[in-house]
């Protein structure tokens, strides 16, 4: 009994100085807590801010690839063919339509010309005499001394005379057309594109001998949708592009069939004359299209992706006299090289940030600096 009550005791008083200590210590560290100056408030996160301005719809550019072609084209042939007499232009050079621009070697042709001319000659001679033996017949038979089988002897071999005059006639006229169709001539102004065969060859009939290019302004070819073909019509202007270059180009014609590889119609523009690409330049068609959809605009740095696959920006809203950090899910309608159209679950003229969105979170308060882009 005596030993349990000394455990008692000793315990009793253990317990109370632990408590005296404990009540001391909180008297301490309260004393050096309030000893410590009280820190300043933090400062608020600056954010520049822009608004919506809500449009009924944007533009698009869309870019087709072409090629830029003579207006007309030909290969140039001799219809017959013969020994290359003359050719008188080389790559590169002009000429005007109707310029002869090769000559085959006419000798033959020329010789026969003279035999059909000198054929006619004698056929002619032989005609006068029977015209005169006609004459003189009729004029005996009418004094009764020229039988009539006499007559009509003398006026058919006439008759004959004149029929070959004519068969030699029409060889002439033929030969006069060979030897025309020995000399090719331009068939518009234009400039050689090349040299197919030289002073000396053999050209076949239809063999190319220069290959004419049209020197009047040049087209631009390309193929275009369907949907987008029958948007247009003959003399429309139109942008093409070579490079930084812009030129405007009219509507020349839309063909009626579809292209078989690409399965678009192909247009034809006329491209203002001047310093333009040489054939076969390749070059762009720009089309500005009005997309009728009702969005805003804003810049690629005021996206943030969002749950889900989608889109969100952060908006600045008035809480209570503070500025704080909200946030709007967004769709992307188009977006170019650094701003986007979208439509979404913000309201026309509320403020956004547009950039660094990611140094704030949803509900955070902030301090606003407008005017951003």
């Amino acid at each position: 009994m005596i030993r349990s009550a000394i455990r008692t005791g000793l315990t009793l008083a253990v317990i109370t100085a632990s408590i005296a200590m404990i009540v001391a210590g909180r008297a301490v560290l309260a004393e050096r807590a309030a000893a410590v100056p009280v820190p300043a408030a933090a400062t608020l996160t600056e954010v520049t801010t822009a608004r919506i301005a809500m449009v009924d719809g944007y533009a698009v550019a869309r870019v087709f690839t072409g090629q830029v072609q003579a207006a007309q084209r030909s290969d140039l042939s001799f219809e017959l063919g013969g020994t290359v007499a003359e050719v008188l232009f080389d790559e590169g050079d002009r000429m005007d339509a109707g310029t002869p621009v090769a000559r085959l070697d006419t000798r033959l042709i020329d010789a026969e010309i003279a035999r059909l001319i000198a054929t006619k000659a004698a056929l002619a001679a032989q005609a006068d005499l029977a015209e005169r033996t006609t004459r003189r017949q009729k004029a005996l038979q009418t004094q009764g001394f020229a039988s009539e089988q006499a007559l009509d002897s003398a006026s058919l071999g006439l008759a004959e005379l004149n029929a070959r005059i004519a068969e030699v006639e029409a060889s002439l006229l033929a030969a006069n057309i060979r030897r025309e169709k020995a000399t090719i001539r331009a068939p518009f102004d234009g400039q050689v594109a090349a040299r197919l065969i030289d002073v000396g060859s053999t050209a076949g009939a239809g063999a190319p001998v220069l290959r004419l290019s049209q020197a009047a302004a040049p087209q631009f070819r390309v193929g275009v949708p369907v949907a987008v073909a029958e948007g247009m019509a003959p003399g429309d202007r139109l942008t093409v592009a070579f490079g930084a270059t812009d030129h405007t180009a009219r509507i020349a014609a839309i063909l009626p069939e579809l292209d078989a590889a690409t399965r678009t119609r192909t247009v034809l523009l006329d491209l203002p004359t001047g310093a333009m690409p040489p054939f076969g330049e390749t070059g762009r068609l720009i089309l500005a299209q009005t997309v009728a959809l009702r969005g805003a605009w804003v810049p690629l740095s005021a996206l943030e992706a969002g749950p889900r696959g989608l889109w969100r920006i952060l908006t600045v809203e008035d809480r209570g006299g503070q500025p704080t950090v909200g946030n709007e899910t967004v769709e992307v309608l188009f977006a170019d090289a650094d701003r986007a159209f979208v439509r979404g679950t913000f309201r026309d003229g509320a403020a956004f940030i547009v950039d660094g969105a990611h140094r704030v979170v949803p509900g955070q308060p902030v301090t606003e600096l407008a005017g951003g882009a």
